[in-house]
């Protein structure tokens, strides 16, 4: 995206929140970084309902959103410039709603945890360029982290009825990773568990290929993403699929479907046994 089409999505916006840098010292690999700085200096910009009025009533009706993000070309200490982190919650009630995401400047990593409760199951590094969409599974948190020399602008359609949630990244002092220069992945040793890090390139999904832009891709079929609104459908990085039944793990679904395969072969081989026999 140009520089001046950055512009006018960015002018559209009905809510403009500025991130400072002072607001990532809780989550900083190192925070003594900071005494280089100004800290009013802005972190990153979030800009809300970026887009004309009528597209912007139309994801009204669908109760949805498209917002922008804004990260500046920065390194504090080893670190590369990032989001705070945050899980999203579906407001009043249990539950999250997946998210979606679009390049459109810049390079971004997407380093996404996946949760069940407080347990840590996943940490995936999503590498993405101008043009790619990456998919926020639900029950999960992300920081967004600018890799490159320019600023990086990412827009995203979410859930209206979502709030942001820090209090994980806050309470663990960011990440369960810091991605530093060269590439580097440390471990931040405020968490019991590591998952190995899945490294992984953006994959749209398959109902966004060749995508205009979600924007537009919303616009022609509104009805492709009532999936952020629906806690049963389950959003993987690349791949949408309607949920597991509840309170039922994909472990035991697989120890099930072992368990009834060798059931039956045994009852074949004994019907077998006895016709033989007989």
């Amino acid at each position: 995206m140009s520089e001046a089409s950055s512009l006018r999505v960015l002018a559209s916006a009905r809510l403009r929140e500025l991130h400072r840098l002072r607001e990532l010292e809780p989550v900083l690999y190192d925070a003594n970084c900071l005494r280089r700085f100004d800290s009013n200096l802005p972190a990153y910009e979030v800009y809300q309902d970026c887009c004309p009025d009528e597209a912007r009533d139309l994801l009204w009706r669908y109760g949805l959103r498209y917002d922008v993000t804004v990260v500046p070309p920065l390194l504090l200490g080893e670190e590369y410039a990032k989001t705070f982190g945050h899980c999203r919650l579906q407001s009043g009630e249990e539950g999250a709603h997946p998210e979606v995401f679009e390049v459109l400047q810049g390079e971004a990593r997407f380093l996404i945890q996946r949760y069940r409760g407080e347990e840590l199951l996943d940490v995936s590094l999503v590498e993405a360029r101008e043009g790619d969409i990456v998919l926020i599974p639900p029950g999960s948190g992300h920081v967004m982290i600018n890799a490159s020399s320019g600023r990086l602008v990412v827009g995203s359609l979410i859930s209206r009825r979502c709030v942001q949630v820090y209090d994980q990244y806050a309470q663990r002092k960011g990440a369960a990773f810091y991605f530093l220069t060269g590439g580097r992945l440390v471990r931040n040793l405020n968490y019991s568990s590591f998952p190995e890090v899945r490294v992984l390139k953006a994959e749209a999904p398959s109902f966004l290929e060749g995508s205009l832009g979600l924007v537009q891709e919303f616009l022609k079929d509104p009805g492709r993403f009532t999936f952020l609104n629906e806690l049963s459908v389950r959003a993987e990085l690349g791949v949408l699929e309607r949920s597991s039944p509840p309170f039922v793990s994909r472990n035991l679904l697989v120890f099930l479907n072992v368990f009834l395969a060798t059931y039956a072969a045994l009852m074949f081989l004994t019907i077998i046994s006895m016709v033989v026999t007989s």
